[in-house]
């Protein structure tokens, strides 16, 4: 008996160790980006940008740091497909560029759709914001957006009328709040805007005073179990927004049984992987009638000198887990949406 305790006891332990070494290398795999290699015929590109700390000195019209900006543009090759093309700004994760972007850029490549892959860290001397959410702020990746939509926009290949934003986590944050006019008249000229909005899993905790959008239509998918930024928070941001003429045209979908990331490439064989870097989960930042923000849960005010101390007590550690079904249910999603934005068009 002692035997076969100490033998059971030497196996959990190596199933242990392995599963340990499985969760190490994947978590090195997963910010190293290095699953998915980028599109092969890319260009790498650079156009104007600026840095911001928080939100509040964009909305205040503060000019920022300028910022050189960087980007791989990915264009259709099938020759079925005649530019001008439509075109995505693509926003990283915060981990920084890697598989996941790589991955989308080829397969909306496939579907006749020229991508801008903008890396918003390594410009910023950044590798990636994980365990620091403010070394790059959300604000800092809109004026990247908009600056790739200004950068598309000169290029006679593309499409000027049919010219979106996806982004995922951090950059499905930028992607989604790009949508609201307040930010959209901060970073843009007056007829520019772009034709829609794909965020996957951001987090929707920051409330605008007048939250309205510039009337282009807005896609959020979610994972149900997402516990790093709850799909709730979306609902609630969605029901509390409006059109420019009343309805937002905004649209939630939650997947069931999907974690936080669902669709990345690394994750696919992990349903469900320990995160233990903060997430804000339970922060509400509301914009006052002065224009600044409070987090409603502490009743802090909030600026660029104290958004890492005041976000750091609303947030929480969590889960991320891949789901192939709900990955691909999602990408059909998208293309749905694309289509019905006039994005796909037959070969």
């Amino acid at each position: 008996m002692g035997d076969d305790l100490e033998g059971n006891t030497v196996r959990e332990i190596r199933a242990g160790d392995r599963q340990l070494r499985l969760l190490v290398s994947l978590i090195m795999m997963f910010a190293a980006g290095a699953c998915v290699a980028r599109p092969a015929m890319v260009e790498a590109v650079a156009f104007e940008s600026r840095s911001y700390g928080f939100v509040d000195q964009l909305l205040a019209g503060e000019a920022g740091e300028a910022q050189q900006a960087e980007a791989v543009l990915v264009l259709p090759e099938d020759k079925n497909f005649k530019p001008p093309y439509p075109a995505l700004v693509l926003l990283h994760t915060s981990n920084g560029q890697g598989s996941q972007d790589w991955l989308y850029a080829q397969r909306l490549r496939e579907e006749g759709v020229a991508v801008l892959a903008v890396d918003s860290f390594s410009p910023r001397d950044v590798d990636h914001t994980v365990r620091d959410q403010t070394l790059v702020s959300t604000a800092s990746m809109l004026a990247d957006a908009y600056g790739g939509l200004r950068f598309l926009l000169r290029d006679p290949r593309i499409d000027p009328r049919r010219v979106g934003v996806i982004g995922f986590s951090k950059g499905g944050i930028a992607a989604l709040y790009a949508g609201y006019e307040a930010i959209r008249q901060r970073l843009a000229a007056a007829e520019v805007r772009f034709a829609l909005h794909v965020a996957y899993y951001p987090w929707c905790g920051l409330r605008l005073r007048r939250p309205v959008t510039t009337g282009a239509p807005i896609l959020i998918q979610a994972g149900a179990l997402d516990d790093l930024v709850p799909p709730e928070r979306c609902a609630d941001l969605a029901a509390a927004t409006r059109g420019p003429e009343g309805p937002n045209n905004m649209k939630l979908v939650v997947h069931p049984d999907a974690r936080h990331a669902f669709d990345h490439p690394l994750l696919e064989m992990f349903g469900k992987v320990d995160i233990t870097a903060p997430s804000p989960a339970f922060c509400q930042l509301e914009q006052q009638e002065d224009g600044g923000f409070l987090e409603t849960r502490s009743g802090l005010e909030i600026d660029a000198a104290n958004l890492g101390a005041v976000l750091a007590g609303c947030s929480r550690s969590g889960h991320a887990g891949g789901n192939e079904e709900a990955a691909e249910r999602a990408y059909r999603n998208t293309l749905a949406f694309l289509k019905a934005g006039g994005f796909l068009t037959r070969r």
